[in-house]
């Protein structure tokens, strides 16, 4: 058994480093690949504890497993790191959309696998009960720290690149520049409003003045009136 222990921590090492590659070809940002390969290395370590607790011993098969379940756990954390930059506003509300966006797919994804792998827990090999327990742990660790774990990780030291910057601006100048249409709406809305009374208020004073004040003609067609009757 200690004879495969080196040979699991080489390769072990050997599929970080690649994955660690990997992921800056697709993320290039320095310190969110350093975020994503630090909760990797958690839920693998979490996974080995795991797997000693239920009494699977270090072999070739776990070392299989191990170099099998580094890309597993990696798929949840670049989908997180990737939602929370491509996202807009501020470390909170990026982390907040991620988890809303990347939150029912990741778990809806391990749900199914657990599934698919269900019935291997049922076997008499050691090697189908041995991958169903790795398949098993992967899932549930990869999860908990996808989705619980990370998001407040990126909402406390997530990287900030310069389009959400601009985006941050963007809004800003589009709210200073509402603000002040707004208050030139409200006083041509009041100097028309006064306009409007004022208007009123002569044809009031127009028709008061029409009734009030009689002509000549008037006159004299009541003074007719008067002598008739």
């Amino acid at each position: 058994m200690y004879e495969v222990i080196p040979n699991i921590i080489q390769t072990f090492l050997i599929a970080i480093e690649a994955m660690y590659l990997a992921t800056l070809l697709i993320i290039p940002d320095l310190k969110s690949v350093i975020i994503i390969i630090s909760t990797m290395f958690m839920i693998l370590t979490s996974l080995v504890a795991t797997l000693h607790v239920w009494g699977i011993q270090a072999s070739s098969v776990m070392m299989v497993e191990l170099v099998m379940s580094i890309g597993f756990c990696s798929d949840f954390c670049v989908h997180i790191v990737h939602a929370f930059l491509t996202a807009t506003g501020t470390r909170k509300e990026r982390a907040q959309q991620a988890l809303i966006n990347m939150g029912m797919p990741i778990l809806c994804a391990s749900l199914s696998s657990i599934i698919g792998v269900l019935c291997l827990a049922f076997a008499h090999s050691y090697l189908f009960r041995t991958f169903f327990k790795t398949i098993f742990a992967i899932m549930i660790l990869g999860v908990i720290h996808a989705l619980l774990f990370l998001p407040v990780v990126l909402s406390l030291i997530g990287s900030h690149w310069s389009s959400h910057i601009n985006d941050k601006l963007q809004q800003n100048n589009s709210i200073q520049m509402t603000s002040p249409m707004n208050n030139d709406s409200q006083m041509n809305y009041g100097t028309k409003k006064n306009k409007l009374q004022r208007a009123s208020d002569t044809i009031e004073e127009e028709d008061y003045e029409f009734i009030s004040s009689p002509t000549k003609e008037d006159e004299t067609a009541i003074t007719n009136i008067n002598m008739y009757a």
